[in-house]
């Protein structure tokens, strides 16, 4: 029996006629694709795979679905999706108090909320937190192309408050990369603290 290997994104129909021409080239063949072992025949059509393909999957999907494993992995994502959703009311409830004038704060306080404004199922009032920020001078996309100064201090951190707010008003949140640049930032320009 000739074995098959299905390389990463190799999809199930691909694989089914893949398995069906070893099959005809071999006598028969055999293979695993998401688990779940496929055979065939030479007279084994394509079509045959992919319907056993389905039902095993289906399977295990309700299988797992009643499992204590499927079953503790959603409380767990219950637990951490309402873990962020709290760190979001709680950077919220802090924004009226942020120290706008101190570059660190402003970065500090939006690397705070990046995590929970980037989790399923959290709701941040990106709308409010945008609204705010241009009340205090900040605005989406700022420092861009041309305008951006690596090696100035002011303009580089405006720029990451830009993007920042850019996946707030423009995007579903603040991406994570924002992380690695304010620590960066921080570097650079030799900032300790707050």
């Amino acid at each position: 029996m000739q074995n098959v290997e299905f390389g990463a994104g190799t999809h199930i129909d691909h694989a089914a006629k893949m398995l069906v021409a070893a099959a005809v080239q071999h006598g028969s063949a055999k293979g695993k694709f998401n688990d779940i072992e496929l055979t065939a025949d030479s007279k084994t059509r394509p079509e045959e795979i992919l319907k056993y393909w389905e039902k095993v999957s289906a399977a295990n999907a309700d299988s797992y679905r009643n499992s204590e494993a499927c079953k503790n992995a959603a409380r767990d994502a219950e637990d951490r999706r309402l873990t962020m959703q709290k760190a979001a009311q709680s950077a919220s409830a802090q924004l009226s108090n942020l120290d706008w004038l101190s570059d660190v704060a402003v970065l500090d306080w939006l690397c705070t909320l990046q995590p929970a404004s980037d989790h399923v199922g959290v709701k941040v009032d990106r709308a409010m937190i945008v609204s705010e920020f241009e009340r205090h001078g900040f605005h989406a996309g700022a420092n861009c192309g041309d305008q951006y100064k690596e090696d100035d201090r002011e303009n580089s951190f405006r720029y990451l408050v830009g993007q920042a707010l850019s996946g707030l008003k423009d995007g579903p949140s603040i991406h994570p990369i924002l992380l690695k640049f304010a620590s960066d930032w921080k570097k650079k320009f030799a900032v300790t603290a707050a």
